[in-house]
């Protein structure tokens, strides 16, 4: 048996030579295969102490666990900020595993998970007959996390996933209503809807937050709503009550004086009583359902606002945005207002104001250039 100052190479009866080495732990590792030559275990060996030395060496051995048991896994123990996972992104995650990950490379083990079968099936997932470029790049986005953490865990010693911009999604255009329409809005809705809307267009609130807002958290004297509590409903889980999605969710959001006459009333008519009780349910008293409000009350209205097909109570966060925007709030305030902890939605909606600034001006040349035209002649 040949021996060297780390690890041992011996013959085998075979006739081949086997390399085994003794890791930190006092354990013995040998090599996944054996080999012809007591030189090439030799070469293997060098190999495994170079990789170790660095930090670069992944055990042969490891990595053997198919994606879908190591992706399940991941989304139980996933930590953002030292947080699990909020209930609706662990919902969503599951259901993008479920519906496009898992079908086609669920059963790969870890370690033999290529970035060519990362191309074949984003491909795929981003073509024609794909669900949209938007679910592709989440999707995409999604494997890229979970591969990311294998290779912290040392499952595997790349990740797969090295398209370029394939995680970036390309979204289409959100409507953008007037204040006219939003207006109308307000109008068509039943009288018990009237704040909600108000509310919605005019703090950026979201639907989950609105459904768990509560009288103790309005402060109509000084004009704000503390936003601190979001729901959120699970299929099989029922109605989940928490914080919101982010720490930045947690926030105080200045009402604009103007609407604060509609909250008043409302609170009067409409909120259950207590300070505990919350500011918005349906004509029988109980939590508003995201999906039936959408149908029941949001729909109708918003045809008869003639507001753009397809439109979400959503829009309204980005409306009331834009509108901040255009009244110069700073990249750090539309955060705040938003409750995002990235500055990128922020800079999206200054960069629509800046773009329509400069339209403005463009439009304010041409109109000059006209009229210097017209007296010329």
């Amino acid at each position: 048996m040949g021996r060297r100052t780390w690890g041992t190479v011996r013959r085998l009866p075979s006739g081949r030579y086997q390399a085994r080495y003794t890791d930190h732990s006092g354990k013995q590792i040998s090599a996944p295969s054996t080999f012809a030559t007591k030189a090439d275990g030799y070469r293997w060996l060098a190999k495994v102490q170079t990789e170790l030395d660095s930090g670069r060496w992944i055990d042969p051995k490891a990595g053997k666990e198919t994606l879908k048991v190591y992706a399940e896994h991941w989304v139980e123990t996933r930590l953002v900020r030292g947080r699990p996972l909020a209930p609706r992104t662990a919902e969503l995650y599951r259901a993008q595993l479920k519906n496009h990950i898992v079908p086609a490379l669920g059963s790969t083990p870890l370690r033999q998970l290529e970035a060519s079968a990362v191309r074949a099936w984003y491909g795929k997932l981003s073509g024609p007959a794909g669900p949209g470029q938007v679910t592709a790049a989440k999707c995409y986005r999604l494997l890229r996390a979970i591969c990311t953490t294998a290779v912290d865990d040392n499952l595997i010693a790349r990740n797969p996933c090295s398209i370029r911009g394939a995680g970036q999604e390309r979204s289409t255009e959100r409507p953008m209503f007037t204040l006219a329409q939003v207006q109308a809005l307000v109008d068509a809705v039943e009288d018990r809807w009237r704040a909600l809307i108000l509310l919605a267009a005019w703090t950026g609130l979201r639907i989950g937050e609105l459904s768990a807002l509560r009288r103790e958290h309005l402060d109509l004297q000084t004009g704000t709503v503390s936003v601190t509590t979001a729901v959120v409903d699970l299929v099989g889980q029922g109605r989940l009550y928490g914080p919101p999605k982010s720490a930045a969710g947690r926030r105080s959001v200045a009402i604009p004086p103007h609407i604060i006459g509609d909250l008043e009333r409302h609170l009067r008519m409409y909120a259950q009583a207590g300070a505990h009780g919350l500011v918005f349910v349906g004509p029988k008293g109980g939590p508003i359902r995201n999906n039936n409000f959408a149908s029941r009350v949001w729909a109708p209205a918003a045809e008869a606002a003639g507001l753009p097909a397809g439109s979400h109570l959503h829009d309204l966060r980005g409306w009331g945005a834009t509108i901040a925007a255009r009244h110069g709030a700073t990249t750090k305030e539309l955060m705040h207002r938003l409750g995002h902890a990235s500055a990128a939605a922020a800079l999206r909606y200054q960069r629509a104001e800046q773009e329509r600034d400069a339209a403005l001006a463009a439009a304010m040349s041409t109109a000059l250039s006209q009229s210097e035209g017209t007296s010329s002649t």
